[in-house]
């Protein structure tokens, strides 16, 4: 597993991935282990090395850390000598990168897709995390407005309709952080939330 070589800096990436960026995205310091087979080592040997870690640890989440989004640095200096694995052949090397990490916080304001509607709420994805909106903390006149036949959430006016592909724009009231994911519990309830353009 990832662990963190240095105090995380904020990152400045929220005009590239869209509203809610904010300081839920950070750049942090990881160290890791990877374990590379004896076909593998040669000429192209680093650059391996830099696939193998990008594909393990991009779109992973690391608990309490958050998802890693990208890996923005490895330095050919930061990948150690390889210590060989006696039973197994393999050869471990300690490599030191830089990451983007996704971590959300309670009461950040992010914009989010509905993926499902459902009698007791909906459920929708901003990025790799998952946020679940129950009735309740829906306006007074969305919370009874279910409609079955659509599957959609209906406002008393007609104006308003959540359903799955909508944009919508929440509060997280409870992220929960566990070893391979991150999910949280939104509100649409507060003043300037609920639907938006998915284009905005």
């Amino acid at each position: 597993m990832c662990r963190q070589s240095d105090r995380p800096q904020i990152a400045n990436v929220g005009d590239i991935l869209g509203h809610g960026a904010g300081t839920m995205f950070f750049l942090k310091g990881f160290e890791e282990e990877l374990a590379m087979n004896p076909e593998d080592l040669g000429p192209q040997l680093r650059e391996k090395i830099k696939s193998r870690l990008k594909s393990s640890v991009e779109g992973a989440a690391l608990g309490r850390i958050g998802y890693v989004v990208y890996v923005t640095e490895i330095n050919d200096e930061d990948i150690s000598k390889g210590q060989i694995e006696d039973s197994t052949g393999q050869v471990t090397y300690k490599v030191k990168f830089k990451a983007v990490v996704f971590r959300p916080f309670r009461l950040e304001v992010l914009d989010a897709v509905v993926t499902t509607a459902l009698n007791y709420g909906f459920f929708a994805k901003a990025g790799p995390l998952q946020i679940f909106v129950s009735r309740h903390m829906m306006p007074e006149d969305l919370k009874e407005g279910f409609d079955h036949e659509r599957s959609a959430w209906v406002s008393e006016d007609k104006e308003v309709e959540i359903r799955a592909g909508s944009g919508v724009r929440l509060r997280l009231m409870n992220v929960k952080f566990d070893q391979n994911s991150v999910s949280a519990v939104g509100t649409i309830k507060d003043d300037y939330l609920g639907l938006v353009s998915v284009d905005e």
